[in-house]
């Protein structure tokens, strides 16, 4: 068989298969299209109406609509009135004041104020000789300091420290301890500590 015959064979073959394929949708009668494309959209399912009842009551409901309304009347008056009514006597009256919450500034200071019940301290100078702390605390407290001296014994060595202090806040001992550093009559570099009374 030569090659031409074989592709007619082919060919043949080929228009059979798709005629075969495409025969019952071209020769349908018109009941089966119509039965085909008959397409019926199903029942919408039974359901029940769900309620939502009101979270509001009509009483309130109907206050609040008269609270509007009157608020409405009032700015609309407040618009109608001049821009210069008449003084109002009872306006002379002294109004409260509403005073925002702040920080409170810090208390004053002074070098014989008793010291605080907890904070930061600075450590500024340590004596065997209780008389040489003690002339430091002076000198300390006429610059305006608030100076006191420790005792701390170490075996059977008795140190005397002099502390500036207490502060509340580090950073009022950090400054402070600044001070003193930068105070050309002591030159004295302090190291901040916690209070332990």
């Amino acid at each position: 068989m030569n090659k031409q015959t074989r592709q007619r064979l082919i060919g043949a073959v080929l228009l059979l298969v798709l005629a075969a394929v495409l025969s019952p949708l071209v020769f349908r009668t018109p009941a089966q299209i119509r039965t085909a494309l008959d397409m019926e959209i199903p029942p919408a399912p039974d359901y029940q109406a769900v309620t939502v009842e009101p979270v509001v009551s009509g009483e309130v409901e109907q206050a609040a609509a008269e609270r509007i309304e009157s608020d409405r009347e009032a700015v609309a008056s407040a618009a109608t009135q001049p821009d210069n009514p008449a003084p109002d006597p009872s306006a002379n009256q002294e109004k409260p004041v509403l005073e925002t919450l702040t920080t409170p500034p810090p208390p004053a200071i002074s070098a014989n104020d008793d010291p605080v019940l907890a904070g930061f301290i600075v450590q500024v100078a340590s004596f065997s000789k209780p008389d040489s702390a003690q002339t430091l605390v002076t000198r300390l407290k006429d610059a305006g300091f608030r100076a006191y001296t420790e005792t701390d014994a170490q075996g059977s060595k008795v140190l005397h420290r002099v502390m500036v202090g207490p502060e509340i806040r580090k950073e009022d001992a950090e400054r402070t301890r600044e001070r003193l550093a930068n105070d050309s009559r002591f030159k004295l570099d302090g190291l901040v500590r916690i209070y332990a009374p």
